[in-house]
């Protein structure tokens, strides 16, 4: 059957090109880039589809790229509706996954009941009974399509096909790579300067926010600094322990250097929220690891860092360190009390809507749709967002599914895992998720491009701990 598969991918991919070829001499005399650069890659594009039929699990790599990339090709080509190739994507990926069951009988369907998938299949529920909302808005509600089931598509993906903790190896090797091309970006923003796609954004809107006294707020290719400085508190949680655990010198090496490179990313941000991220991370590990002489490393690193910012003017001629400073400072920071204010008055003309405003109508962006109360009060924060959008029924369902599976993770890791390197996998991809869950509080990034997919697929991948090793065991036995 995989050389059959392996035949048909030669013969397909073989007639893509011939059709590529022909459409790429259209298209450059007809056409625009965007549609030359989709035709050049059709080739490529047909070969892992094919491929992805023999190994479903390729299908998921290519959404984790598309999912990282997809905000920087709608920056860059000017136009909207991009999301739509999410979807397509699910699709596909869920037909083939069907098919090759059918025909492969592989797929271990029973590791798509867990509690991530139960919770997001609610608030799937949830969400698409928004649109019965009185002031719910059907066009916002369509807009919103991604908040209400992208989190059970890839739970359900992830929890059905990263099976083998080579496959967790391979996934975080491809995050690496697409975290180095982040880096790399926001270094050229900063030292040689913003393109002109991204100049005529800070013109246009984005200024407000990225040019500010404190100094110019950095993004790279994500949708804003607050997403960015988040990610980046991420790659420095996440490379930093996996550097710890990771048995080949040049892997850690490697992860070392982005950890370091994350966390100076993450002050070019000027995310101040962004701090909770390793911060958090650290605290958790030293929690979990359950080694007394990590414990003590991390809780004196995550000391003296607190220490730094909050009782210190160490540094403080450095606008980048004089902002982050005033996340442990926060009454004295005149956009905390702000954001105060703005919850204060978002609770009183919500105390009578349980279920909220309605899907899309919270921030600016809502303006699109209706100038409306909520739409012209920043909402500064995910849980605020949802809060909003979908009520207190719908904070506290959204809040369940996070904690629960949250904690279900920290028992699975501290309790069922015993081999030292996947152990090491799951206490960094933990650690990671839970600084993003406390730094989403001050910024509303934790349903964007690309972290909601990161975070969703990280908590399949530990749920399937225990399954990933025991197939790991026995593989070793055989040996």
């Amino acid at each position: 059957m995989a050389n059959s598969l392996h035949t048909q991918a030669k013969a397909i991919t073989t007639l893509f090109l011939v059709i590529g070829l022909g459409c790429i001499a259209y298209c450059a005399l007809f056409g625009t880039l965007e549609s030359i650069i989709i035709i050049t890659i059709l080739p490529l594009i047909g070969y892992v589809l094919i491929c992805a039929f023999n190994k479903p699990v390729i299908a998921v790599y290519a959404l984790f790229i598309l999912n990282y990339f997809l905000i920087a090709w709608i920056r860059y080509t000017e136009t909207t509706g991009r999301s739509v190739w999410i979807d397509i994507l699910f699709v596909i990926i869920s037909v083939m996954v069907i098919v090759h069951s059918i025909l492969m009988k592989d797929i271990p369907w029973k590791l798509a009941l867990n509690c991530l998938t139960l919770g997001g299949g609610l608030w799937a529920i949830y969400c698409l009974a928004e649109i019965l909302n009185p002031t719910a808005d059907t066009e916002a509600w369509i807009m919103s399509r991604s908040t209400i089931y992208n989190i059970f598509f890839i739970s359900v993906l992830s929890s059905v096909l990263f099976t083998e903790i080579k496959q967790i190896r391979v996934l975080l090797f491809i995050f690496s790579i697409l975290s180095s091309i982040s880096i790399i970006k926001v270094f050229c923003q900063r030292y040689i300067g913003f393109d002109p796609i991204e100049q005529q954004w800070l013109d246009t809107e984005g200024g407000i926010t990225h040019l500010i006294a404190s100094g110019t707020r950095y993004f790279s290719i994500f949708t804003d600094a607050g997403n960015f400085g988040s990610n980046m508190g991420l790659v420095t949680v996440l490379f930093g322990i996996l550097s710890i655990f990771t048995t080949k010198r040049a892997f850690r090496i490697y992860y070392l250097i982005l950890a370091v490179l994350g966390i100076y990313a993450l002050f070019l941000s000027g995310t101040r929220g962004a701090l909770a991220v390793p911060l958090g991370g650290l605290l958790l590990f030293s929690l979990i690891s359950k080694n007394f002489k990590l414990m003590t490393i991390t809780g004196i690193i995550g000391l003296t860092i607190y220490i730094f910012f909050a009782h210190t003017y160490i540094g403080q001629g450095n606008p980048m360190i004089r902002r982050m400073r005033t996340t442990f400072r926060p009454t004295e920071d005149a956009s905390f009390n702000v954001r105060k204010e703005n919850q204060r008055k978002l609770a009183q003309y919500l105390k009578d809507k349980p279920f909220g405003e309605g899907l899309g109508l919270s921030g600016g962006n809502a303006r699109r749709f209706s100038n409306r109360f909520t739409a012209n009060i920043p909402n500064d924060s995910t849980y605020v967002k949802i809060w909003v959008e979908t009520g207190i029924v719908g904070l506290i369902l959204f809040l369940a599914l996070l904690i629960i599976t949250f904690l279900r993770c920290c028992y699975i890791i501290m309790f069922r895992i015993k081999d030292k390197e996947l152990r090491g996998m799951l206490i960094a991809m933990l650690c990671g998720i839970f600084g993003l869950m406390i730094s989403a509080y001050g910024n509303a990034f934790f349903n964007q491009f690309p972290t909601q997919i990161i975070v969703f697929a990280f908590f399949a991948i530990i749920l399937n701990g225990p399954y990933i090793e025991q197939k790991l065991t026995q593989s070793q036995t055989i040996k």
